[in-house]
């Protein structure tokens, strides 16, 4: 048997970028991580942000085969030959005020928790914090894939004030840095979606004028 991942890899995988910073992805290329490009996936009525190099796949799920509870599951897969595989799976919801309060620290937890029991991990840590905004609770394993091969697996769950946002992000096989670079930069995108200011009737009127001639 192979042995697993350590999670701790991942801090080697190059600096910190900020976190409205997103992937690019050029034809022919590896994505890059950059700031402006990529793909972001973010519904009108959701809090948060992720960002793909490229388009993700959407499929519509429907719990217990009810139009009453539908969701839209985001997934997003890059293959490097026989050396590794990273796998993306997000889902994002509408909320009703006053939800967030009910996510405290142990139910976070509990909620990324469950998200991880059909992988089969050999160990993980969990971690909470509570921002003005939103509650984000994370959880970090290692385990063994179906295939034999060291993954390390990653569940996330972001709730705000109208929406809940759950992450979960798998990248399995050897060490490989451009799989490894991926993984870090998509996580790295998960972030509070940054409300659009709507330009004034000033600056609309500004932005309009014709340049004056010498």
């Amino acid at each position: 048997m192979k042995p697993a991942r350590k999670p701790k890899r991942l801090r080697q995988t190059g600096k910190n970028h900020e976190a409205n910073c997103a992937l690019s992805y050029i034809p022919d290329h590896q994505p890059a991580f950059v700031c402006g490009g990529g793909i972001d996936y973010s519904p009108d009525y959701c809090n948060f942000q992720i960002t793909f190099p490229e388009a993700p796949h959407k499929t519509r799920r429907c719990e217990n085969d009810s139009e009453e509870r539908c969701y839209d599951l985001v997934s997003y897969t890059q293959t490097y030959e026989v050396y590794a595989t990273v796998n993306f799976h997000v889902i994002c919801n509408p909320i009703k005020e006053g939800v967030r309060a009910k996510y405290t620290e142990d139910v976070a937890k509990a909620t990324v928790r469950a998200m991880a029991e059909k992988n089969d991990l050999t160990g993980y840590r969990t971690s909470f914090r509570k921002e003005s905004a939103y509650n984000q609770a994370g959880l970090v394993g290692e385990g063994i894939s179906s295939r034999q091969d060291p993954k390390i697996y990653i569940a996330q769950l972001w709730v705000g004030e109208t929406s809940v946002m759950s992450v979960e992000a798998e990248l399995i096989g050897e060490a490989f840095e451009e799989a490894d670079k991926l993984f870090a930069d998509v996580m790295r995108s998960v972030s509070l979606k940054e409300d659009k200011k709507e330009p004034s009737e000033e600056e609309e009127e500004e932005g309009s004028e014709e340049p004056s001639g010498n």
